[in-house]
């Protein structure tokens, strides 16, 4: 929560996680591993504790450190296949955001902390019921490779009493979630005020990037075409096809999403 506070204040100041990680020296010594393999193979310095004390570099620890947590959070849900891929599917959520906010001009840390949590719901549903939820998603990808009408939202009611969007609105008054990731943490709402609009209309389309690029957690659902989501956005339609060619262009988000699932395997 504290960090959830300082990503959403992030435009009034520099980011200060001092305290949060000084205190968690196992936690710190996490979150300068990952950050270690995110300079992997370039000309950085390797990241050490004057690092991560740069202001400079604090929204990129703030992303690591939420990342991790996250993760660490659904790490007994792991142990189903299907979940992970849930959870690779979160984490491409992110990046997608992040990379439909950077052009616009938009906290892009904010837009992948947005991603990365926008279904909270359906996290808490994975990590309380890992084995139920990941037959739940083989069922659910049945239906739609069979073509068949299938309620999601109705079986997850039955099965746990809340349906994940329900799950994510509980969970936002339970937990005090921060005004801007309620307004995102469920269904997307177009009545959405004014201040968040921006950000829901970006995590909207970070999430069906998500599923456009192969890292959807059903495989038989259909998805929109790469070009015509950011086509929504001029100023990433624009930043995104100085490549070659739309291809180029997709494939390169893609290596992005990789390149962060690869961050956070630890050897898994």
């Amino acid at each position: 929560m504290e960090l959830l506070a300082q990503i959403g204040s992030a435009g009034a100041g520099p980011l200060d996680l001092s305290g949060l990680l000084n205190e968690k020296p196992e936690f710190l010594a996490e979150v300068l591993k990952v950050a270690a393999e995110s300079a992997r193979g370039s000309d950085a310095p390797v990241p050490n504790l004057q690092w991560l004390s740069d202001p400079a570099n604090a929204p990129r620890v703030a992303e690591i450190a939420l990342t991790l947590l996250i993760r660490n959070y659904l790490r007994r849900a792991f142990l189903e296949s299907d979940d992970y891929r849930y959870w690779s599917y979160s984490l491409a959520c992110a990046v997608c955001s992040e990379q439909v906010a950077l052009p616009r001009g938009e906290n892009t840390l904010l837009a992948y902390a947005a991603g990365l949590l926008h279904d909270i719901g359906r996290l808490a549903l994975i990590a309380a019921y890992p084995t139920q939820y990941s037959n739940l998603l083989n069922l659910t990808d049945r239906m739609f490779a069979a073509n068949e009408p299938f309620d999601m939202l109705e079986y997850e009611r039955l099965l746990f009493g809340l349906n994940h969007f329900d799950t994510g609105q509980w969970v936002g008054q339970k937990w005090q979630l921060p005004a801007w990731l309620r307004s995102i943490a469920g269904k997307f709402d177009d009545k959405t005020s004014a201040e968040y609009a921006s950000l829901v209309s970006t995590i909207r389309a970070g999430t069906r990037l998500a599923h456009s690029l192969g890292f959807g957690y059903l495989t038989a659902a259909p998805h929109a075409n790469f070009r015509v989501i950011l086509s929504a956005f001029p100023d990433a339609d624009k930043h995104w096809k100085v490549l070659d060619s739309w291809e180029y262009a997709e494939e390169n988000m893609r290596g992005k999403v990789r390149s962060r699932l690869s961050w956070y395997s630890g050897g898994e």
